[in-house]
């Protein structure tokens, strides 16, 4: 299992010696990007992208809470995502086809109220997963669901499903060994690696 450090709780004014100085935490890192409609708040610039992908060796996770997936995935990708996910409560599945098209590393996320079976559709042109245990906007929140019981029902509706699975959301270094556990492939943390 990898774990995904989320530059959101990172320092901003330092960031990259503050992801450097924490970097035995973690194997690659995650970009939260809003625009204050999908989520409350507005977070990274996409030139944070591309300076992450000039400036280290980090696999680079996208996480898009935004509305306009269709040009910023495509946007995101050109500024050196190598893996963008999406909210199925914000794209089309048409749209979502046309990004899969476009790279084939597009992930599809799940607010915490939303079922698993809304995914259903969009399985066969996803690389990944993303279940979300808090609403999304600003880092440290504690979950809003039970994460684990979560993916264990997602496992359930979905055997045969062959793609990543990760968790994002208020995960505590405590939680890493039932995520494991569970099938889990990406977790993402903040606080708990960056305070």
């Amino acid at each position: 299992m990898k774990i995904s450090a989320s530059i959101q709780a990172a320092n901003q004014l330092n960031l990259l010696n503050h992801i450097e100085s924490n970097n035995e935490k973690f194997d690659q890192l995650h970009i939260d990007i809003t625009d204050a409609h999908f989520a409350e708040n507005i977070s990274m610039s996409f030139k944070v992208i591309e300076m992450l992908k000039n400036d280290t060796d980090y696999f680079l996770d996208i996480h898009l809470m935004i509305n306009d997936n269709l040009k910023y995935g495509k946007l995101a990708f050109n500024c050196g995502a190598d893996i963008v996910t999406v909210h199925k409560e914000s794209t089309e599945l048409k749209d979502f086809i046309k990004l899969s098209e476009f790279n084939k590393n597009i992930g599809i996320g799940l607010l915490p109220a939303t079922s698993n079976s809304e995914l259903d559709e969009y399985l066969e042109y996803a690389h990944s997963v993303l279940l979300l245990g808090v609403n999304p906007g600003f880092s440290n929140q504690d979950q809003v669901i039970d994460l684990p019981n979560k993916v264990n029902a997602f496992n359930d509706s979905f055997p045969h499903y062959s793609g990543e699975i990760i968790v994002d959301g208020g995960v505590k270094n405590k939680d890493l060994e039932i995520f494991e556990k569970i099938g889990v492939d990406v977790v993402v943390q903040g606080g708990a690696i960056f305070g």
